[in-house]
């Protein structure tokens, strides 16, 4: 279309640039995205003059977004730069505004970001184009100006001319030579009282430079700009023809009041309300602005381009209520298919068959993807560039109008729908507006009425806080409030509020509300037995923490005490009771070490990691001592565990193997068929049925010298992990254990 914007995209991260430049072409159907990873291409397209606008990233490795800017402005000091960055800051925006960014936009998440950014780059462009038109309208009557060249003659102190150039000669139409000598009073008797002897008569008098423009009596209609210098003995004298100036400043005049006027137009069209009032007002600006005779405006309707609007004077019986847009020879369906405008000076010279045969000269503008403008006139060159120019600027407000107003349609759609989700959500939501400090209530749903105790009338235009706040917590809701108005969004913070059960615990999200910039909805997930139960684990730490320092200190202390002894007696005599007592204190000095594994063990798993189970058992298998037993490992799967724990519950299983078995044991280690967890099997004596429960319990051994406590730590380890434990009988008749609620899977997952 005639209004495309072509939009450079310049960010290292190409599915970043990909994402952007698809939501830029939903935003806006205008936006023509071209993407760039590496800075230097993206100058080569600036170069080339092949884009409208760059939106840039600000962090990139080789050349940041500022360089690039700069890089820009060297080639178009002009180019709307849009700075769309991740890194957002004050002191990045400030440097941005300083470095003469077009706008600085910081990314945030969600997708409304974009419909922001197509707008930001929709209005530079906008922007960028009128200020291009009006400097093209500028240099125009600069070289006007420039074809324009002085005429000059000075006069003595008696008003007698001393020289005369071939310029000022033609103009006052006499030879220069026959000029010099003579009075220019007597001389030019006609222009005896007019503004220039008076220019002259005061700069004889006051002995200063006077300038005057006025028309010449010389030549009526034609308008001088003099400039008189005095000197001691005469005058100076130049001037030059203004009135092409002059005519081009009235033009101009006249073309700013027009662009003026439709500025007007653009705000009225936001009071319109549909789009037959936007069509209305477009026909009524044409006629009263443009000065436009006959125009109409023609809506495109499913491939139809329908009549909506045409002039009062315009007789409808002479137009065309319906066009298809594939129809050949017609203005307006050209115009909407090419997107392009079209100035037809005379009607007759081309093959086109105007509605009625008396017009003779035709204007045609799209309005978007919207509708067509078209002014028509009797008169053969009814138009020019000026007309079409001003018709485009009248049609580009229509379209802004009328995209609004689809889109200000598809958004109250949109909020119908979310009003509908708002009131079913199965969370708590309210809707509310930050006013100073406090969250001023604006709705809520059924779900926060049931949660928090309290009616939507009682707490609608009241602050929330007041409601749900505990009273300790105020400060920290100010904070929160605080972030909200400055456009932050809150994601899954945890926070305490009262309801009708009393104080529980929530997961806040806030999101825009889509209004004002200080509305926003807040979603309460109640997470409160999720928080009791981290509570509980974390008093249970506490309590197996405090256990093991017991332990630690006031039974491995006296142990260690006794056990020095111990070897100072055996140096000093020799007796029967040494060796018993030598193996109780042994024993003693397991049991102590088993105690303070099966306390740290306990402790919950907090931060688990994938842990590939092949590898984790045959580290295992390598700090126990096997002897000649074998172990079989499983297809590799990777289980969610604390990697040192995972690695001493299968050290104790493969321990307890060994030691039970009559001969070597063959122990393996296996997958459950559901996928749901693993298992250790062996081949030894197995676990008689009625002792499978009693085995994990403390100090339960099937061997004298044996602790108790191998099996307990297996199943400490694996309440830690949240899995669950059983004891059962192998394919061989061993034992085998089966653990349960394993995250396990494949281990290319």
């Amino acid at each position: 279309m005639g209004n495309a914007i072509r939009v450079l995209l310049v960010d290292d991260d190409s599915a970043i640039a990909d994402l952007t430049a698809t939501y830029l072409e939903r935003a806006s159907d205008r936006i023509e995205p071209v993407v760039e990873t590496d800075p230097t291409e993206a100058l080569a397209h600036v170069s080339d003059g092949a884009v409208d606008c760059v939106v840039s990233d600000y962090e990139m490795p080789v050349v940041d977004g500022l360089e690039f800017l700069d890089r820009v402005r060297a080639v178009d000091p002009d180019l709307p730069f849009v700075l769309f960055t991740g890194k957002g800051s004050e002191e990045i925006a400030s440097e941005a505004i300083s470095a003469g960014v077009t706008d600085y936009l910081q990314k945030e998440t969600g997708t409304d970001q974009y419909a922001v950014l197509a707008n930001r780059v929709e209005n530079a462009v906008a922007q960028y184009r009128a200020e291009r038109e009006a400097a093209r309208a500028d240099r125009q009557i600069r070289r006007i100006f420039e074809r324009i060249t002085d005429a000059f003659f000075g006069l003595d102190d008696d008003w007698r001319f001393r020289y005369v150039n071939e310029r000022a000669a033609d103009f006052l139409g006499r030879d220069p030579e026959d000029l010099v000598g003579e009075d220019i009073r007597e001389a030019f008797d006609a222009d005896g009282g007019g503004p220039f002897f008076g220019a002259y008569r005061e700069a004889f008098e006051t002995q200063e430079p006077v300038t005057v423009e006025a028309e010449s009596r010389l030549r009526p209609g034609t308008w001088l700009e003099v400039r008189v210098y005095p000197a001691e003995d005469g005058l100076s004298v130049y001037f030059r023809n203004v009135t092409e100036r002059r005519e081009a400043e009235s033009e101009l005049r006249d073309a700013k009041r027009k662009i003026e006027a439709l500025h007007d137009v653009a705000a009225r069209a936001v009071a319109c309300e549909t789009e037959q009032a936007v069509y209305d007002l477009a026909v009524e600006a044409a006629e009263e602005i443009l000065e436009f005779d006959l125009s109409t405006v023609d809506a495109h309707e499913d491939g139809v381009l329908v009549t909506k609007a045409v002039s009062k004077v315009l007789s409808t019986d002479g137009y065309y209520e319906e066009t298809p847009v594939e129809t050949e020879g017609n203005l307006a369906a050209r115009a909407y298919r090419e997107g392009e405008s079209s100035l037809v000076r005379d009607l007759r010279e081309t093959d086109v068959v105007p509605a009625e045969s008396e017009y003779r000269s035709a204007l045609t503008v799209p309005v978007g993807d919207f509708a067509v403008f078209q002014a028509v006139s009797k008169e053969p060159d009814g138009f020019d560039a000026d007309d079409r120019e001003l018709a485009e600027l009248l049609a580009a407000h229509v379209s802004e109008a009328l995209a609004r107003i689809r889109t200000e349609t598809e958004l109250r759609a949109e909020r119908d729908r979310f009003a509908a989700l708002f009131e079913n959500v199965p969370n708590a939501v309210v809707r509310y507006e930050i006013d100073d400090l406090d969250a001023v209530c604006r709705s809520v749903n059924p779900a926060f009425e049931d949660v928090f105790g309290w009616d939507r009338d009682a707490i609608v235009g009241d602050s929330v806080d007041d409601y749900i706040l505990p009273p300790d917590r105020r400060r920290r809701g100010e904070s929160l409030n605080d972030r909200v108005s400055r456009g932050q969004r809150i994601e899954g913070e945890e926070v305490s509020r009262m309801t009708r059960d009393g104080e529980r615990d929530f997961l806040l999200h806030t999101a825009s509300a889509g209004g004002a910039e200080s509305e926003a909805f807040a979603i309460y997930v109640d997470i409160t037995e999720q928080k009791e139960r981290e509570r509980q684990l974390a008093r249970q730490n506490e309590r197996l923490e405090e256990f093991a320092s017991v332990v630690s200190h006031d039974l491995r202390n006296p142990l260690n005490v006794a056990l020095g002894r111990f070897e100072l007696l055996t140096e000093e005599c020799d007796s029967d009771h040494l060796a018993p007592l030598g193996r109780s204190l042994d024993r003693m000095d397991g049991l102590v070490e088993n105690l303070l594994t099966l306390a740290r063990q306990g402790q919950v798993v907090d931060d688990p990691e994938l842990v590939a189970l092949s590898a984790a058992a045959g580290e295992a298998w390598e700090t126990v001592d096997t002897g000649d037993a074998s172990l079989t490992l499983p297809d590799d799967a990777v289980v969610e565990a604390d990697e040192a724990r995972f690695r001493e519950l299968l050290e104790n299983l493969f321990r307890n193997a060994v030691e039970h078995a009559d001969s070597p044991s063959r122990v393996a280690v296996g997958v459950l068929e559901d996928r749901n967890g693993f298992y250790v099997a062996d081949d030894g004596p197995g676990i008689p049925p009625d002792a499978r429960e009693d085995v994990f319990d403390h100090g339960f051994t099937t061997d004298e010298d044996g602790t108790g406590f191998g099996l307990a730590i297996v199943e400490s380890i694996a309440d830690a992990h949240g899995w669950s434990v059983e004891a059962t009988e192998s394919a061989d008749g061993g034992a085998r254990f089966e653990f349960s609620r394993v995250d396990t899977r494949e281990a290319d997952e």
